[in-house]
């Protein structure tokens, strides 16, 4: 039993719900809320396989931090050897074997994203991590990526054009402090991210997209594309608690204000998405 809970904390349950949750809000905010898109088969598939895909990242990604590990999450199950190793790697395989069989049942384009994300997630975890903000990008990209696959999966990815970019931008910001946050274990294992080269350039670029989310907020209202439901939740749940956030960051880089900063970062982000799917709602045809 103890072994089946230290896989389940290896895979991070609570980050493949939030992937699960994020591919399946994709395609109802690109096929609207018709009863046939909520129980669409294919968009279940594409959820579950977002949630094995990250699963098996994070598996992967612990396997190649293990030294970092020690000195950063010494408590995880890797480093506090309640899992080896070798088998945190198979579990990793495991998984996106899985995941990428799903895509086969979805459609072509949905085997071509799963083998992408796969290769994303194992070169992150393999090198890019460990370069000055590319390692970041390729995070903020799966993250996008996860959003357009479901509407991949229903055949419509208009609609998840405005929930992927606000993914990118937002999770770009909250990964550089994550970073900062890091910056002792980085350091001791030769790590090259923007935090340790130039940490003040490292906490200017994350209030440069955090400023993004807040100009990037607005247009969707603006072009027509969501009411004005959608501006006065967008507004008062992100782009205020941003610049709250981005205040003290600038103030304070410290390691416990970055903890503090990331993590309100990662519940403000489903405050924004609450925002986008009141938007799909009151969309601007049929608002009030």
């Amino acid at each position: 039993m103890k072994t089946l809970l230290a896989y389940v904390e290896l895979a991070r349950p609570l980050n493949g719900i939030i992937a699960f949750i994020s591919a399946w809000l994709g395609g109802i905010f690109a096929g609207g809320h018709k009863l046939d898109t909520i129980t669409n088969i294919k968009l279940f598939y594409v959820s579950i396989a977002a949630l094995l895909l990250l699963s098996a990242g994070n598996a992967i990604n612990d396997y190649c931090d293990f030294n970092i590990d020690l000195i950063n999450k010494p408590k995880r199950p890797l480093p506090s050897k309640r899992i080896k190793k070798f088998h945190a790697l198979i579990f990793s395989i495991i998984l996106m074997v899985i995941g990428i069989g799903l895509g086969v049942l979805i459609n072509i384009y949905a085997v071509g994203i799963a083998i992408l994300v796969c290769c994303m997630l194992v070169s992150y975890a393999v090198w890019l991590k460990r370069t000055p903000f590319f390692g970041n990008i390729v995070v903020s990209s799966l993250t996008s990526i996860t959003f357009i696959s479901g509407g991949v999966a229903i055949g419509l990815v208009h609609g998840t054009i405005i929930p992927a970019i606000f993914a990118f931008l937002f999770t770009t910001a909250r990964e550089i402090v994550k970073d900062i946050e890091d910056t002792e274990g980085d350091k001791r294992n030769n790590l090259n991210t923007l935090a340790i080269l130039n940490p003040k350039l490292a906490v200017v670029v994350t209030l440069v997209f955090m400023g993004s989310v807040i100009i990037f907020s607005p247009l969707p209202y603006i072009i027509g594309w969501y009411t004005w439901h959608y501006l006065v939740a967008i507004v008062l749940g992100v782009d205020i608690v941003l610049i709250v956030l981005g205040i003290r960051l600038w103030k304070d880089a410290s390691k416990d204000s970055c903890t503090c900063v990331q993590r309100w970062m990662k519940w403000d982000i489903f405050v924004g998405l609450v925002a986008i799917y009141i938007g799909t709602i009151f969309n601007a045809n049929g608002g009030w």
